[in-house]
């Protein structure tokens, strides 16, 4: 028998590789869309692996407005969307930026469904520095303060417009070098779409969903920091430290000085850094958003996913989020997230956890349907809760797999904002 293995061993290996790549042929064949997604995935984490301050402070969302302003959010699991508009804007010129209306909500509304155009958004407000870092301009910071929006027409090749929710702002900027509507209208052809429409409630800008819709579910793999390691990055100098730990309970404390403190629940994976500062080195509101990109790098955590989501506190707080194909992801331990303050008294703290979604995983279950944003106003106001809701987004709620701890199901719901806390709003009906 062995002589005979040894006789024919080449056939016998020829055999195996066909075998194999028959059975690799049939998964592919078998669920495309998976496969195609964690290979282009993995291709735009390798391309678009998040370096600098531009990349953490992207838009998430892109919005067409059709020719009967009919409004559709867009994504894709084979594009990057966003990237695609950056690097168009990246090779215009924007020239000076006039203020065309303030403090008017209908006006503003009707910019915001501006027929045959593209709007890229921000989940919350950001500076006109921001904008020229991501975008490679230079628009004058001292007259466009704040932007939620940026309005692409399709079919004016002259104008962009940046739009900023507070106040109801519409400022005009001239292109002096013109951009390629060609390549900015290939973005929808191929893309998923969900009808949306914008409106002004309470004075609140909000994007609501008319009709009900799926999403699909995702599978990643989950990514842990070293604690030492994490620890080290956070407190240490370029002078030398010491640095202690005990332990107390589920906790362990790292300090460095009086100054420096690192408590680490080692039961749930959670970080809370503090750190005091001069009063000469307390940075700005306006520079809040370089400081702390500063502080995430020297982390040492995986950026690729992480996105700016939000400023708080009197402008002294700012939360990072992950995020998948353009929608946030939400964990009731906050992992995946991180959150900075700064105080003016030069208290830091930062809120983080060890835990990240690296690579996407095949995944076999099917789409979820979600209610229109009517529905889930009405179950909420039934419940008696909706009094309390300042704000509502769809997101994907981040759940730990029993079976395997290194993997998550990303599973799409609507997220309200409660009482401070953003909540999966079907936790409200009990």
């Amino acid at each position: 028998m062995i002589k005979k293995i040894k006789t024919n061993w080449l056939a016998i290996a020829l055999a195996v590789v066909v075998i194999i790549s028959l059975l690799l042929t049939a998964s592919i064949w078998y669920n495309p869309i998976q496969y195609e997604r964690t290979r282009d995935s993995s291709t735009s984490r390798n391309l678009n692996t998040t370096q600098s301050i531009g990349d953490l402070y992207l838009p998430t969302q892109i919005v067409h407005v059709d020719p009967s302003q009919q409004q559709y959010l867009l994504y894709s699991s084979r594009k990057n969307l966003i990237a695609t508009v950056r690097h168009q804007l990246r090779t215009c010129q924007l020239g000076r930026a006039s203020l065309v209306k303030s403090e008017n909500s209908d006006v503003y509304l009707s910019y915001l469904h501006q027929p045959n155009s593209l709007m890229v958004s921000y989940p919350d407000s950001v500076t006109g520095t921001i904008f020229n870092e991501t975008f490679s301009q230079s628009i004058d910071t001292s007259r466009v303060k704040q932007i939620d929006h940026i309005l692409i027409p399709l079919n004016n090749p002259r104008n962009i417009y940046l739009l900023a929710d507070h106040g109801y702002k519409v400022y005009r900027t001239r292109i002096n070098q013109s951009k390629s509507d060609e390549d900015l209208k290939s973005i929808i052809k191929g893309t998923s779409k969900v009808p949306v429409d914008h409106k002004i409630i309470h004075g609140q800008t909000m994007l609501l969903y008319p009709k009900s819709f799926t999403l699909p579910v995702f599978g990643y793999q989950v990514t842990a920091q070293n604690i030492d390691t994490l620890s080290q990055n956070l407190i240490s100098t370029n002078k030398q430290s010491s640095i202690s730990a005990e332990e107390e309970g589920n906790t362990t404390i790292y300090r460095d000085g009086e100054n420096k403190r690192l408590i680490y629940n080692r039961q749930n994976g959670t970080i809370r850094y503090e750190n005091y500062v001069n009063h000469d080195d307390v940075p700005s509101s306006s520079q809040l958003y370089s400081y702390f990109f500063s502080r995430i790098a020297k982390t040492g955590i995986p950026m690729d996913n992480l996105r700016y989501d939000g400023i708080s506190n009197h402008q002294r707080t700012i939360n990072y989020r992950s995020y998948v194909e353009g929608f946030p992801i939400f964990n009731d331990r906050g992992y995946g997230d991180i959150r900075m303050s700064s105080k003016v008294n030069g208290m830091n703290t930062t809120w983080l956890s060890l835990y990240s979604i690296q690579v996407p995983l095949p995944i076999n279950q099917k789409p979820v349907r979600l209610p229109s944003t009517t529905t889930v106003f009405n179950q909420l106001r039934t419940s008696n809760r909706l009094k309390d809701v300042k704000g509502i987004r769809v997101g994907y709620l981040w759940k730990q797999n029993t079976n395997d701890n290194s993997a998550v199901k990303l599973t799409p719901t609507y997220f309200v904002e409660y009482h401070g806390h953003w909540v999966d709003y079907t936790t409200l009906q009990k």
